[in-house]
């Protein structure tokens, strides 16, 4: 029976999940960044957004950090596009200098100074494979990227992902497989 259970709770969660629907998000001019600029700067100093993860998406930079050291400053995706609606990342790719920290409501979700990820700003970094699960996101919260400049040289983030919004029919779907889950586990106990 804990097995039976356990299983439909599992299936549940597919469900769930493969019923959300996919909204891409990326850096762009509407990202919240006071005196910042778009860039177009590849080569040898950014990566190349063309043709990548990142395709589509463009460098935000803070002019004023360029040549200060430990200058920080903070860029905002707000609420992913959907004002009021939770969201959950399952993908999301970035690229920056020097620092990165991803936030949301204070909460820390990646912190780019907890991994060995050598020339940041020349490769483009999937959030996911230094992460253990997906962001949840909720409605009335953004996602926030801190960059700090920490080598004295211009600095900037470009980022680009995919967040499933849950349908109403699926949150209902979503909440029997975790109750399911909490009933198999409690009755393990």
């Amino acid at each position: 029976m804990k097995a039976l259970s356990l299983a439909l709770g599992v299936v549940v969660l597919s469900l769930a999940s493969a019923a959300a629907q996919a909204v891409p998000f990326m850096s762009s001019l509407g990202d919240e960044c006071v005196g910042c600029t778009l860039s177009d700067q590849v080569g040898n100093n950014y990566v190349d957004p063309a043709g990548t993860a990142l395709d589509g998406a463009a460098w935000i930079q803070d002019t004023a950090s360029w040549w200060v050291n430990n200058a920080g400053y903070r860029v905002w995706e707000e609420d992913l596009n959907q004002t009021g609606t939770d969201s959950i990342i399952d993908s999301l790719f970035v690229s920056y200098d020097d620092t990165l920290q991803i936030k949301s409501q204070g909460v820390t979700l990646f912190d780019s100074e907890d991994y060995s990820i050598n020339q940041p700003w020349t490769k483009v970094i999937n959030v996911f494979d230094y992460v253990t699960a997906p962001f949840l996101i909720a409605g009335n919260g953004r996602l926030n990227f801190w960059v700090t400049n920490d080598a004295n040289f211009a600095t900037g983030v470009i980022w680009k992902g995919n967040t499933a919004v849950p349908e109403p029919g699926t949150l209902a779907l979503l909440g029997l497989g975790l109750a399911g889950l909490g009933f198999a586990r409690r009755k393990s106990a």
